[in-house]
C-alpha cells in the first residue's frame, strides 16, 4: 500500500498542448474565437492521445456554444467519454463530456437519454462547482422544456445558482437567476419579480446587455402576470417600464422577436390594442400557433378591442395548447430516468463504502493480528529473562551461605556489561568514602583490613582489571585503546591511569597502589606520562580521550 502510494503520489498529469489550453481559457466568453483557434489545428498533427481525444471534447463543446449543430457528434463523444473513464484525475474532462454527450442527445430529441448523461456529469462533477451548477441548470431546463413543474426545476435552479455564487461566476448566476425566475412564475409571482431584479442587478454590474435585456423582459412578464391574475393595477405601469427600458437598451444586435409577444400582451393590458398589433404582426416564429404565450397575446389584443367571441376562442385554443403541452409523455420519463439514476449511484455508493470498509476491517484485522504475535513475542522474551533472574536469584542465595564460596563465584561469573555498570555506578561513593577512611584513621583494625583488601596486589589483581570494563563503557574506550596503543604499560600504570579516569583522589589511589604518601601519585602520574611519550599531562590525555567524567 505505501508503495502505491508513492507511486500515486509521483504520477502526474501529461503535459497538453498550449494552443488547446489557450482555446478552453476562451470557451467561457469567447466562444467564437475559441473555435476558429481549435479548427485551425488539424488533430492529425497532434502528437499524444490526450492532445487528440481534449481538441475533439474542446471542438464539440464550441460548435454547442456557437449555435452550430453538434448531433453527428455522438460517436466522437462517446469516444471521449470512454477515454476519460479509464484515466484517473480527468473528473473535469469527463464531467464535461456528459453534458456534451446530454446535450447532443437534446438535439436528437431524446430528453431520457439526455436526462442519463447530465445526471452521469451531476455524478462525475463532485466538488467541481462550476460544472456541478451547469449539470444540474441543464437538468432543470429539461424539466422546463417538457413542462414538468412539479418542483423539481426550482430545486436544481436553485442549487446551481448556489454553485455558481461559490465559484463566484457571475454570468452563470444571472442565467441562473432568470431560469429561476421563469420558473417560480406561475406560483409565485412576487418571488419571481425579486428574483429577476437580483439578476438585473448582477447584469448592471457586469455590463451584459444582452442578459439585461432577458432579465428585464421577464420581469415585465412577471408584473403583466401580478397585473393580470391578482389584480395588481400599479403593475401595469411597471410593465410598461420594463418595456421602455428594453427599447432604450436594444442595440443593433438585439433580436427583437423574443420580446414580441411579451410587448403586445404588456401594450394590450394597458389599453393599446394598436401598438399590440404592430408588435404581434412582427413575430415570425415558426409554428407560433402552438405557442400559448402568443395565443394569450392574441386573447389579449381581442379583449382590449373588446371582441369576446375572438377572446373566448383564443383563451379556448391557449388551454387545449397548454394541456397538451403539461402531458408531455417525455415528463414522466425523464423523472423515471433521473430516479433510477439516483438509485444507481446511491446504490454504487453503499458498495463503494462497504468495499472501503471491509479492506478497513481487514487491515485493522491485519495490525491487530500482528501486534498480537508481537506480544506474544515478548511475552515469551520476557518471560525467559524472568526464569533466569530467577534462576540467578536462586544462585545468589546458595553462594550467600559461605563468604568465600561467594568470592569464589563472584570472581567466576562473567556479569554482562550492563550489570556492572550499575552496581559499580550504584557502590563507587561508598568504596570510595571507605578508603578515605583509611588513610585518616590507619590504627583502626576495620580500616587497616579495607586498606589490606582495596590494595592492588597479585592476589585480587583481576578484581580490579575488571573495573576496565566499566571504564571503557564510561570513557569511551579509553582503556582497550590506550593498551593497544602503548602495549609498553604494565598493571601498575594501567591502574593508575583507571583510577585517575574515574576520578580517584590522590589519597584513594596512593592507598590503593599501596604507597603511603599521597604525593607520590603525583610524581608516578609524571612518570606514566613520560613513559607514554605524551607532550601534555596525564588529566589532560584523559581528557582529550575519554570524556572524563566527574
Amino acid at each position: 500500500m505505501l508503495v502505491a502510494a508513492c507511486f500515486a503520489g509521483c504520477s502526474h498529469a501529461p503535459e497538453l498542448d498550449a494552443r488547446l489550453c489557450e482555446a478552453d481559457s476562451l470557451l467561457h466568453n469567447q466562444h467564437e474565437l475559441a473555435l476558429m483557434k481549435l479548427n485551425d489545428i488539424q488533430p492529425e498533427a497532434l502528437t499524444s492521445k490526450d492532445d487528440q481525444i481534449y481538441h475533439t471534447l474542446l471542438q464539440i463543446q464550441a460548435r454547442y456554444k456557437c449555435y452550430e449543430p453538434i448531433d453527428g457528434d455522438s460517436t466522437n463523444i462517446d469516444k471521449v467519454i470512454n477515454y476519460y473513464r479509464s484515466h484517473k484525475g480527468a473528473g473535469d474532462k469527463l464531467t464535461r463530456a456528459y453534458l456534451m454527450k446530454g446535450a447532443i442527445m437534446e438535439e436528437l430529441e431524446l430528453p431520457d437519454s439526455a436526462m442519463h448523461y447530465y445526471k452521469q456529469a451531476e455524478f462525475a462533477a463532485q466538488d467541481d462547482q462550476f460544472n456541478l451548477g451547469y449539470a444540474k441548470l441543464r437538468i432543470a431546463k429539461l424539466y422546463s422544456k417538457h413542462h414538468a413543474y412539479d418542483g423539481r426545476d426550482i430545486e436544481k435552479i436553485e442549487q446551481a445558482v448556489d454553485c455558481f455564487k461559490q465559484k463566484n461566476d457571475t454570468i452563470y448566476q444571472i442565467i441562473s437567476l432568470k431560469e429561476l425566475g421563469s420558473a417560480y412564475r406561475p406560483t409565485k409571482t412576487d418571488t419571481s419579480i425579486v428574483i429577476l431584479q437580483k439578476a438585473i442587478s448582477l447584469a448592471e454590474q457586469v455590463k451584459d446587455t444582452a442578459m439585461l435585456l432577458a432579465c428585464t423582459n421577464d420581469l415585465a412578464e412577471s408584473y403583466y402576470n401580478n397585473s393580470k391574475y391578482r389584480g395588481h393595477n400599479e403593475d401595469k405601469a411597471k410593465a410598461l417600464n420594463q418595456i421602455k427600458t428594453i427599447k432604450a437598451l436594444k442595440t443593433p444586435a438585439f433580436n427583437e422577436e423574443n420580446c414580441y409577444i411579451t410587448f403586445a400582451k404588456v401594450y394590450a393590458l394597458v389599453g393599446m390594442p394598436d401598438s399590440a398589433l404592430k408588435y404581434i404582426n412582427l413575430i415570425q416564429f415558426d409554428d407560433i400557433e402552438r405557442n400559448p404565450g402568443y395565443l394569450e397575446a392574441k386573447a389579449e389584443i381581442a379583449h382590449a378591442q373588446g371582441d369576446l367571441q375572438d377572446e373566448l376562442q383564443q383563451r379556448y385554443q391557449q388551454k387545449k395548447i397548454s394541456d397538451s403541452l403539461m402531458a408531455d409523455e417525455e415528463k414522466l420519463n425523464i423523472m423515471h430516468v433521473e430516479d433510477s439514476c439516483e438509485k444507481m449511484h446511491d446504490e454504487q455508493l453503499i458498495n463503494e463504502r462497504n468495499r472501503h470498509n471491509n479492506m478497513l476491517a481487514a487491515i485493522v484485522g491485519a495490525v491487530i493480528m500482528s501486534l498480537i504475535i508481537f506480544a506474544l513475542y515478548f511475552y515469551r522474551r520476557a518471560h525467559r529473562y524472568d526464569n533466569l533472574v530467577l534462576e540467578l536469584k536462586d544462585q545468589s542465595r546458595n553462594q550467600m551461605t559461605d563468604l568465600s564460596e561467594l568470592q569464589h563465584s563472584i570472581n567466576e561469573l562473567k556479569i554482562n556489561d550492563e550489570r556492572l555498570k550499575m552496581f559499580i555506578s550504584s557502590n563507587m561513593g561508598m568504596m570510595r568514602e571507605m578508603i578515605e577512611a583509611c588513610y585518616h584513621e590507619p590504627n583502626n583494625r576495620i580500616a587497616e583490613n579495607m586498606k589490606r583488601i582495596v590494595k592492588f596486589q597479585d592476589s585480587n589483581k583481576d578484581n580490579w582489571v575488571k573495573l576496565y570494563d566499566y571504564i571503557d563503557m564510561e570513557h569511551n574506550n579509553i582503556m582497550t585503546r590506550t593498551r593497544q596503543n602503548y602495549p609498553n604499560l604494565d598493571d601498575k600504570d594501567l591502574l593508575l591511569l583507571a583510577l585517575t579516569t574515574m576520578g580517584f583522589s590522590y589519597i584513594q589511589t596512593a592507598i590503593i597502589m599501596g604507597y603511603s604518601n599521597a604525593t607520590s601519585v603525583s610524581v608516578l602520574k609524571q612518570r606514566l606520562a613520560k613513559k607514554m611519550g605524551l607532550d601534555c599531562t596525564l588529566n589532560e590525555y584523559i581528557e582529550n580521550n575519554g570524556n572524563m567524567k566527574n
